[in-house]
């Protein structure tokens, strides 16, 4: 213990003195300041350090340590920045510099020649290690020749291998483009390359377009614009190559509604079982007609529409439709429905002798126009007897009193008709969307006695037909029928 001579207590004598100078304004004199700090700095002999000279305290092995990592770290970075500033290996991850462009003509006729070029450029001061190109042609370009020839000539893919610093490699395709008129017609390329400093492939892509012209053949059907079941009607179908450029194969098919029954064309078909015409190979200038005859079927709906299609063949198994006419025909009184029946049946019938036989005639107007000037007949061709028919029509029983006339078709044969006018009744005269006549009559078969020598068995087969004067404003005339009905007697 020592005992501080300016603040008289005792002082506890410390290992590690701590530095303390009363500051000014404590009420401490400038004296007692100085011999505090005098004690603090005076060794065991009582000596003071020189202060005016600082000795430095000798490295260590950790303080070599962390300055030489921190200067090799900094020379490895300016290596790294300087390497991609020189070599720039950004342009190899982002393959900006390497492009791919497609030369292709903006416009083209069906048929004609012409050329795709398509161009890899290396842009750029690294050479490209090694590169492939595929084509993704049009569906209808005809290949004709390559240069260089493809790898794959199906794929259409060809191995460039490598392309120098701003160099660039160039492939053409040359064929004829067909395809549908007035239609753009792709063609798409994909480069895959990877560059010389480089561990990984990359791509580049281009695509070009090229419009058709108008189709050099033309196709035109004219037929009637109104017909009726039953009519003959025809139509026909003219061609005329009016372009510069030989056709290839060429053929014209036509499409027509299930309720039209074809009955002779010209020229001939080479297949039976379709509207095709196979014409060939077409010169420019060249022209020619189809002929297409027949009629329409009873009940058929209108409006009814033809199709025609003109189309070639450049390679086999491949049509290209080159246009398409279409005609529409409406058939008048298609919309009248005739139903006919015996005994409530319209299939086939047994009876036995001298049974009576109840008939029906039934016409329904489903179109929408009227109906006019109908006349209802109704036919049977019967087995016959010393020239009279098995039914005995002197029993029949017709309140709308249609007129019979009977005649023998062969032996043992015999046709009777009944026929129905507006004369005979006054609502066949018109016939309103919408709405149906109906004739109901009955005629009993004959038996041995009121007809001798009676065959043991017969038959009778029932039909009718509709006559239509008139369908709306359109005075023409056409039938519609229905029918045959087998009744067989036993």
């Amino acid at each position: 213990m020592v005992k501080c001579q300016w603040l008289n207590v005792k002082c506890r004598s410390l290992s590690l003195p701590r530095i303390y100078t009363p500051r000014r304004g404590t009420g401490v004199p400038r004296r007692a300041r100085e011999e505090a700090v005098d004690r603090i700095y005076r060794d065991d002999d009582g000596k003071l350090p020189d202060f005016t000279r600082l000795d430095r305290r000798p490295p260590t092995w950790r303080r070599w340590a962390v300055g030489g990592g921190l200067v090799l770290l900094a020379l490895l970075a300016v290596a790294a920045w300087a390497s991609f500033l020189i070599f720039k290996p950004y342009t190899a991850v982002s393959g900006g510099n390497v492009t791919v462009r497609i030369e292709a003509p903006p416009t083209a006729m069906i048929g004609q020649e012409l050329a795709y070029r398509v161009v890899v450029a290396n842009d750029d001061r690294v050479p490209l290690a090694r590169a492939t190109l595929e084509l993704r042609l049009p569906d209808d370009f005809a290949v004709t020749s390559a240069d260089p020839p493809p790898d794959d000539a199906r794929g259409f893919r060809w191995t460039i291998g490598t392309i120098g610093a701003n160099r660039e490699r160039t492939i053409e395709v040359r064929g004829r483009l067909y395809g549908t008129p007035s239609q753009e017609a792709r063609i798409d390329a994909t480069a895959v390359y990877r560059p010389a400093n480089f561990n990984a492939d990359f791509q580049s892509l281009a695509t070009a377009a090229t419009m058709l012209g108008a189709s050099p053949f033309t196709l035109t059907m004219n037929g009637p614009t109104e017909a009726v079941p039953g009519e003959a009607v025809a139509y026909t179908l003219s061609y005329e190559h009016t372009g510069d450029l030989v056709l290839p194969e060429t053929s014209v098919a036509l499409e027509v509604p299930r309720a039209f029954v074809l009955t002779t064309t010209t020229p001939e078909r080479s297949r039976t079982d379709e509207l095709v015409w196979k014409i060939g190979a077409i010169q420019p200038k060249a022209k020619g007609t189809i002929t297409v005859t027949g009629s329409f079927r009873s009940g058929a709906a209108e409006p009814l529409t033809l199709r025609a299609t003109a189309a070639i063949e450049p390679v086999p198994g491949r049509r290209l439709a080159l246009v398409t006419p279409e005609h529409v025909t409406a058939v008048l009184g298609g919309d009248a429905v005739v139903t006919a029946t015996v005994n409530d049946q319209t299939s086939s019938v047994d009876a036995p002798l001298g049974s009576p036989l109840r008939f029906r005639i039934a016409v329904r107007n489903d179109g929408t126009s009227e109906l006019r000037n109908l006349t209802v007949q109704a036919t049977f061709e019967a087995t016959s007897v010393a020239e009279r028919s098995i039914l005995n029509f002197s029993a029949i029983q017709d309140p709308s009193n249609g007129t019979a006339i009977g005649e023998q078709l062969a032996p043992g044969l015999r046709r009777g008709t009944i026929t129905w006018t507006p004369k005979e009744l006054a609502a066949l005269a018109s016939l309103p969307a919408g709405e149906q006549r109906q004739i109901d009559f009955a005629i009993p078969i004959h038996t041995s006695e009121s007809l001798p020598g009676f065959p043991t068995s017969g038959r009778i087969t029932f039909s009718a037909v509709i006559g239509i004067g008139a369908t709306g404003t359109v005075e023409r005339p056409r039938q519609a029928s229905a029918g045959p009905i087998e009744i067989r007697v036993k």
